[in-house]
């Protein structure tokens, strides 16, 4: 094994990269919030590797979407606790690329010579809620179908580009198979390949400038602004003393690293065995009483285009994520001040409180503020795909004009129309082939019955068949057994030749 090492080293020179990485100095005084930016990385690992195994099941189109997510929480080994932590995952990636930002920000880390670096983590955080807004719609459910409606629709409130944008993102004027299959190629090849581009960039930097020291020790008798010509080398001199003063990465700084990296995956574990994903009805376009509520990092934002008057929502909902784009990215070059400490920038610690404060203020009112319609309860098992296509079968052909279900009457139900029963428990009374045969003619069961026929060509058979699948699934809530009274009419019989 030592002449294999010896002959490996000799090419990759391994012992330069143990003393590149793991025997370099860090300054002294780092605390376990340094630790941020390496937990990042170790969640973003865990997504890779859940994202990687839970793309192996699912199915990017909206027949087969939902059924392959209950496929694999239902039958698969471990399926539902992986999607669970990816599910976490995506929360804790916002979480901490968020607290990361401010704590650079609160260090002022982002001036001389890491403005670059900050720049590169901007990019990381707009591309991680890129990631939370894409995968949202994957599971195709209600709260993903509508919260992605609603999420489009503000993006083409944009001016002189927002039709082209909302064109863009839905693959169509509407949501459908083209919107999932490219919010699906979003997630799982572009995103990510800008991600690993970006995070190597980021290491690369890290490495070679190494982590920002404590705020004291550039501030001591340094010139005013960074720009001022003597402080390229007032940095220089300061970060080799704290360096001189400091310990090796390894073992001092990487250790916490470990296991702060433990505990980060530790939790998202016991959150995906506790609480789990979370996976509502299908997604339905045809139910506009649907009220859609995003993630909880989305709800600020949410909130805030509930409260402004609605002259002004699409000026606050371009205008908004416009302004914070530019004051992130143009940060590192308005605020050349050489002072580091927030305590020293009484103006970044306003503001940054209002906005943490703001933030807070608006979730908790999203949390309390109930919705105006609620969801029922779904009783038994969801519909799968060819029932849910009967379903928005039943409802296109309005059908729920003369049949009431669950006792209530449609209200689109006018007093000429005709009396027909009700269909609650249509599923325990009559048999599929019944139903197919009835829907296709029901005058053949029973002549003087008002109901049109919708066989070939008002539907197709399969039309037919699945809007008889869906009727079979209308068995009440009393759990009783079926009971068929089906009398089919006698055949035609042939005309014979005379």
């Amino acid at each position: 094994m030592s002449a294999l090492g010896r002959w490996i080293d000799e090419r990759i020179d391994i012992a330069g990269v143990k003393r590149g990485l793991l025997d370099r100095k860090m300054p002294g005084g780092l605390t376990w919030w340094h630790t941020l930016g390496s937990a990042t990385l170790t969640v973003f690992m865990v997504q890779v590797i859940t994202g990687i195994v839970l793309a192996m099941y699912y199915s990017p189109s909206p027949d087969h979407a939902y059924d392959s997510i209950r496929y694999l929480e239902r039958t698969v080994v471990s399926g539902a606790t992986l999607r669970g932590i990816h599910h976490w995952g995506a929360s804790a990636m916002v979480v901490l690329v968020a607290a990361h930002m401010i704590r650079v920000f609160s260090m002022g880390a982002y001036k001389y010579p890491r403005e670059i670096n900050w720049l590169l983590g901007v990019g990381l955080l707009f591309i991680v809620l890129g990631f939370s807004f894409t995968g949202y719609l994957l599971p195709w459910d209600q709260k993903a179908y509508w919260a992605t409606q609603v999420g489009t629709n503000i993006a083409g409130t944009t001016p002189i580009v927002g039709p082209a944008m909302v064109k863009l993102l839905r693959g169509g004027a509407q949501l459908g198979a083209a919107t999932l299959a490219r919010f699906f190629a979003l997630h799982v090849l572009l995103l990510p390949m800008l991600l690993v581009i970006i995070v190597l960039l980021h290491l690369t930097l890290v490495i070679r400038q190494g982590i920002a020291p404590r705020t004291a020790v550039l501030e001591d008798e340094a010139p005013r602004r960074t720009t001022d010509p003597a402080y390229a080398g007032y940095y220089k001199s300061r970060y080799a003393r704290s360096k001189g003063a400091g310990v090796p990465f390894w073992p001092n700084i990487l250790y916490k690293d470990v296991v702060v990296g433990l505990v980060v995956v530790a939790v998202l574990v016991v959150l995906a065995r506790t609480v789990g994903a979370g996976l509502e009805s299908p997604a339905d376009p045809s139910d506009t009483s649907y009220v859609p509520r995003p993630e909880w990092y989305f709800l600020p934002f949410f909130q805030l285009l509930k409260l402004v008057p609605g002259s002004w929502e699409s000026a606050v909902a371009v205008g908004l994520p416009a302004v914070i784009v530019m004051v992130l990215l143009l940060l590192p070059f308005f605020d050349r001040r050489s002072v580091r400490s927030l305590v020293h920038r009484p103006a970044a610690a306003i503001s940054m409180s209002v906005v943490l404060a703001g933030s807070g203020l608006l979730i908790g009112a999203a949390v309390r503020e109930e919705p105006k319609t609620a969801v029922a309860p779904q009783i038994g098992r969801p519909l799968t795909s060819a029932e849910r296509a009967g379903k928005a079968i039943f409802k296109r052909q309005q059908c729920g004009s003369c049949h009431a279900i669950a006792g209530e009457k449609p209200p689109e139900k006018k007093e000429d129309t005709p009396d027909a029963p009700e269909l609650t428990e249509v599923g325990l009374k009559h048999s599929g082939a019944w139903m197919h045969s009835f829907i296709e003619d029901p005058a053949r069961f029973h002549s003087e019955s008002k109901m049109p026929a919708f066989g070939p060509p008002t539907l197709t058979h399969q039309e037919i068949e699945e809007v008889t699948r869906y009727l079979m699934t209308l068995r009440g809530t009393r759990g009783a057994k079926p009971e068929f009274v089906d009398t089919f009419p006698e055949p035609v019989k042939p005309r014979e030749k005379p």
